[in-house]
């Protein structure tokens, strides 16, 4: 199927998904995006393996707007 337009493709398909941004944390960093609840962690970047065991670093968890 094709669709031709004139239309730019930004507005044929827009982007739903908001940019992700990085947060420094102690060993590494967190990947997420900032809601109205908080950060919204989706990746954890760190080489301190205790990191991979805390919960508030884990993906889908949402941390305090204040960090």
């Amino acid at each position: 199927m094709f669709l031709w337009t004139i239309e730019p493709m930004d507005s044929v398909f827009p982007s739903c998904d908001p940019r992700p941004v990085s947060r420094r944390i102690p060993g590494g960093y967190v990947e997420g995006i900032d809601t109205p609840e908080g950060f919204r962690v989706s990746r954890l970047i760190s080489t301190d393996l205790k990191n991979y065991l805390r919960t508030e670093y884990s993906p889908g968890s949402t941390m305090n707007k204040i960090r």
